[in-house]
Formats: C-alpha cells, structure tokens, sequence
C-alpha cells in the first residue's frame, strides 16, 4: 500500500496470510490448498505473490508485515519478522501456547521494532468504557460485563452422540479443527480485551463452556458458547459472555455490550446501537439467506446486518492503524502492547484449563 508522505506512509506492506499489498508465504511447508488459496487471494487482489517468507523479509522496501495465519505459526512469523526489523501488525493472537507468546514479546523487545494487535484496545466498546472510567459517573468501579458474541453460523439439531469432554488447549492440543474453531478463543478474546482496559491484573479465572448450538462443536468436543469469570488484585469481579450464536439472532451481527458495575451508577455501552432496538427474525430467515456451503461456519463472510453500525470505525482498525504509524514515527510503544496481548492469551489459557477441571478456579497470581 503506497502513500504520500514521509518514513512508514511511502512503505510498501507485505502481508503473510493478510490482505495488504503483497502476499508471502512458505510454499515448501504449507499444503496444496493453502499454497492455491494464498495465489488465488494474491491474483483476486491484484498484488505479486512471494513464495518464500524469507524473500519477503529481506526486501528493503518492506517497513511493516501484516500477519493474520494459523495460530501455529503467528509466533514463528513474528519473531523472524522481527528479526529482519519490520514492524508488526498482529491479529489477534501473538502464537498458540504462553511460551509462544514470550517469545515474541522479547523478539519486539530486543529490534526495538512496533508491534500492535489491534483486535482488543481501539474499537468503540473498550473507547467507550475508558470514556466512563475517566468521567465522575460511575464512581469507583466495581465489576465488569461483556457480551461479546458473533451471529454467525446456521444451528443445527444435534443428535445424540456422546459428546468428547472438553480439555485444555495447550500445546498438545488444538485450537483448531477442519470445520470449527474454539469460540472462547476466536470471539472471548474481544471480551477478555475489554476486562484487561477496566481492571487491574487478574488473580483468578473460571470458566465453563458446555453449550452448544452446532453439530461441528458438539461433534469435536469444542465450545461454541462460553462464559468466563476473573477476579482481578483490587477483588473486582468481571466477567463475560463469548461465542457463535448463529444467524437471525440480531439485527446487526451479534451484541457487542459492556456493563459497568460503580458505587454511584450502573451503566451499559452498546457498540452496535442504541439501546432501544427491535427486529424481526423473519427478516433474516425468510431473506433467502444461507451461509456459503464452502463457509458453513462463516469464518470468512460477515453477518446479515439489517442496520448499519453508527459508528465509521467500529472495530478500531483505522484508529489502530494510525497509533501504529504514529507509534513508528514518534518511537514509542502503541497503546495496546505486545505484552497485553500475552496477557489475554494467558487468561483464555486459564479459561480452558478452568473448563477440563469443571470450573475449578485457576489461580494466575
């Protein structure tokens, strides 16, 4: 992406498995149906496509690589990315275990490049909460709720098959199988984000995650639906509602609210709308819309929206970019760390180990 401008804005981004201006990727271990995906994505958007990641990095005209793959390799991108001195925009998450995470925490700190994963801190729910937290209104706070749930997906019955217990995600386990992903990680980790802006380091975690509202979950064993609750060091609670709720269940593709519980008001934010809303399901149902068959789960198409967001940047990202650059610029760190966002994977791993000990609090201090 070409700019006006001086530094970062005249940088052409390369992406690896993202959709920024060239696309990179390693042919020599990545199956056939990745390998023509990624050239597909590369012609659909009209960019060169480079087919060796270390290419990609040793060109001198690259300044900041886009990584978006399977979480398996985020952390292996990361840190050599970081190594070749480009600056990072993560999604996400960092890599699939804490000890990935930890390395590229130090791969950032020992270039002195920037690095953002803009997912958590600049979209209009956190901004909002931050915006109460700072005015009189609430008083002091006392506790936290999130409902952060995506409608996407077409529920099916599900049949009587003994479901496999769920176990925790660790590195022996899986964050991802063919035809689902687990949705305290994919949707809570917008949720556990909102938490880490309101309070303090978390002391405790429990979490549950047993229902389930599509076959493909119920079939491998993962949660599509999960509640999780933390207490932090000053013995605030804060908790949350994360998951896939399936299509025709809101008018604009899933409640996005945050309660905030003070000694002098309660008072929730609506990232979506105003408060007050009405739909009718049928207006979904009887649209004649389905999810793609090659997409059953939607992982790569949005949500029917009846209304549109009233926000311009709802998710953060525009915002997101410009701390970035200005981070680039002014050589300081963005407003949502690398380190934080070890710290929300460190508590969505807790969540899990909570979930395979039937909620058994997980002591994180």
């Amino acid at each position: 992406m070409d700019g006006d401008g001086d530094g970062i804005h005249d940088a052409i981004w390369v992406a690896i498995g993202s959709e920024l201006h060239d696309w990179a990727d390693d042919d020599d271990t990545i199956d056939d149906d990745l390998r023509q995906l990624n050239r597909h994505q590369a012609k659909k958007l009209g960019v060169p496509y480079v087919g060796r990641v270390e290419d990609a990095l040793a060109r001198g005209d690259v300044a900041i690589v886009s990584i978006a793959h399977d979480i398996e390799r985020r952390a292996d991108l990361a840190t050599r990315a970081a190594a070749a001195g480009k600056h990072l925009w993560i999604d996400k998450f960092l890599g699939a275990t804490l000890e990935e995470c930890e390395a590229v925490c130090e791969a950032v700190s020992l270039s002195s490049v920037r690095a953002i994963v803009p997912s958590y801190h600049y979209g209009s729910l956190v901004q909002h909460a931050l915006a109460v937290l700072d005015s009189p209104r609430l008083g002091n706070l006392l506790g936290v709720h999130a409902d952060v749930l995506f409608s996407k997906g077409w529920p099916r019955p599900i049949d009587a098959t003994p479901r496999k217990p769920t176990t925790p995600t660790s590195p022996a386990g899986r964050w991802k199988y063919a035809d689902v992903k687990r949705e305290l990680l994919t949707v809570g980790a917008y949720a556990v984000g909102l938490l880490q802006a309101c309070l303090s380091s978390p002391r405790t975690v429990v979490a549950h995650g047993g229902a389930r509202f599509f076959p493909e979950h119920a079939r491998t064993g993962t949660e599509d639906f999960a509640t999780l609750t933390l207490t932090d060091d000053a013995g605030r609670i804060g908790t949350l509602c994360a998951g896939r709720i399936g299509v025709a269940t809101h008018p604009t593709g899933g409640p996005s609210l945050a309660h905030l519980v003070g000694t002098r008001a309660t008072i929730t934010i609506d990232a979506k709308r105003p408060g007050n809303r009405a739909f009718l399901r049928e207006e979904i149902v009887d649209g004649r819309y389905r999810p793609h068959d090659d997409d059953p789960m939607q992982w790569a198409s949005g949500t029917p929206a009846l209304r549109a967001p009233l926000g311009k940047d709802p998710a953060g990202l525009l915002a997101a970019l410009d701390d970035l650059v200005s981070a680039v610029d002014e050589g300081r760190p963005p407003a949502y760390s690398v380190e934080q966002a070890r710290d929300n994977m460190k508590i969505l791993l807790a969540g899990y180990a909570s979930m395979a000990a039937g909620g058994e609090a997980i002591d994180l201090r």
